[in-house]
């Protein structure tokens, strides 16, 4: 890609960062966007056809990102309790997760990071594909996850971990362990 073309999209990007310091993502006009990037609207809409496309991009990059970075996946059935904590700190370091989280778009953005964790939860553990109602009590268990840290933040996040944790390793033996 052009270093020209590189920088404008990363110009585009610092400027939509910018403004939803301030202003929820569903609100940025594109004129705001390339009043705060420097560009015109011939040039956005050279790369984008709309916010919501520039957005969507964003987030597909962040759930291939936060996917990439789970190596640690055969913690969630060893130590359920380890890997909250390890993934809650994984999401708080990558980019944009504070931005894409306060926007509506948020429950579709964790749709697909649910939907990301199961299929490495499937990839580290293929044979539990055949256990009758698991994707079901993964989607609990991984619905669960965000609910405990979004709702208890007066806990630490260790605290969070372990009591989240251990409802996690009660639901997989109900599963594994019939």
């Amino acid at each position: 890609m052009d270093l020209r073309v590189r920088k404008t999209l990363r110009g585009i990007r610092a400027a939509l960062t910018e403004l939803a310091k301030n202003k929820p993502l569903e609100q940025i006009t594109v004129k705001e966007l390339c009043e705060q990037a420097l560009i015109n609207k011939a040039t956005f809409y050279a790369h984008y056809d709309n916010i919501n496309a520039l957005i969507a991009e964003i987030e597909d990059e962040f759930v291939k990102e936060l996917t990439e970075e789970i190596a640690y996946v055969h913690l969630f059935f060893d130590d359920p309790a380890q890997f909250i904590v390890k993934l809650n700190y994984t999401f708080r370091e990558l980019p944009d997760a504070k931005i894409l989280f306060s926007s509506n778009r948020r429950w579709f953005l964790l749709g697909a990071i649910l939907e990301s964790l199961r299929r490495s939860i499937y990839k580290e553990r293929p044979e539990i594909k055949s256990i009758p109602g698991i994707d079901m009590a993964l989607t609990y268990i991984t619905s669960g996850f965000s609910s405990v840290t979004s709702k208890h933040r007066e806990e630490s996040i260790e605290e969070r971990a372990k009591l989240a944790g251990r409802a996690t390793a009660a639901v997989l033996r109900e599963f594994l362990n019939p």
